[in-house]
């Protein structure tokens, strides 16, 4: 696993290049629609400026030794995309409204506040508990929730006005350490979305070589599911892929039925079954 320190630094890196690249889209891009159904380019900017307000004074609290709810906040735990994303997908369309010409200005400063807070987080304070609706995180792990929204959020403005888009490898780290653990808005609980309960549990085993590998079993029963890394049965469906398609699928950026028609995830076992993991992850 690559240290905080390490993290740190790429996270940075890749906030201070989005910066850059939002610098350099003409007018017209900004009103295009983006790979989120619901927001044109503008209102992705604006969630990202709600979301670097949010960890900024979560985290702020987090070091003051406050991690209760801030006030119209669900416990920490019982947040969920399935709960706030029509709100949040309104909210960030009137802020973006709100904010009209100094949208960029206003991102640009509210993601360099996070940065340097993020950044220069000593490691006690890495280790204090801070709230977010999908749980109590560790301060030092906004990093990686950070990285992340900036990536993903990032593909979903470039994917809409480039041919050939894809996930910044440098993040590929911090997306695993999310997926793999249990919290907030990184993790499996937070991408997945219950339906029906199934009639038999399904097992899909990803067996991700690089470039930075995976090897686990999620085992969907309709309405709820579970992570396993150690593989002692026979799965259902078996993915090969690449860690960047991966991540879009977890993310439900990218449905699995199109990765396996564009030739970016090789299936092994039933294809049905495999086309279906896209409606249960959906990330937000």
């Amino acid at each position: 696993m690559p240290s905080f320190e390490e993290r740190a630094g790429l996270y940075k890196s890749e906030s201070e290049a989005f910066q850059e690249y939002l610098k350099g889209l003409p007018a017209e891009a900004w009103g295009r629609q983006s790979a989120c159904d619901e927001w044109l380019v503008g209102d992705v900017v604006a969630h990202l400026v709600g979301n670097s307000e949010f960890y900024a004074g979560t985290v702020a609290r987090g070091l003051q030794g406050e991690s209760y709810p801030p006030e119209g906040r669900p416990k920490a735990g019982e947040g969920h995309p399935s709960i706030s994303a029509a709100a949040l997908a309104t909210s960030s369309i009137a802020a973006k409204d709100r904010l009209g010409d100094q949208l960029l200005s206003t991102f640009i400063e509210k993601d360099n506040i996070l940065i340097n807070l993020l950044t220069g987080l000593s490691a006690e304070d890495q280790a204090k508990p801070c709230y977010h609706p999908g749980s109590i995180v560790p301060a030092g792990n906004f990093v990686d929730l950070r990285f992340k929204e900036i990536v993903l959020h990032q593909w979903d403005i470039r994917s809409a006005i480039e041919e050939k888009a894809g996930l910044s490898p440098a993040s590929l780290g911090s997306m695993v350490i999310l997926i793999q653990e249990s919290f907030a808005s990184g993790s499996l609980r937070w991408a997945f979305w219950a339906g029906p309960p199934l009639d038999r549990p399904v097992r899909y085993r990803f067996e991700v070589k690089s470039p930075v590998p995976v090897t686990a079993d999620i085992v969907v029963e309709g309405d709820k599911f579970r992570y396993e890394e150690s593989l002692q049965v026979t799965a259902d469906v078996t993915f090969r892929c690449h860690t960047h398609i991966f991540a879009l699928l977890m993310y439900g950026r990218m449905p699995a039925s199109d990765a396996m028609a564009a030739g970016h995830l090789a299936v092994d076992g039933d294809s049905d079954l495999a086309a279906q993991f896209s409606q249960w992850f959906k990330g937000i």
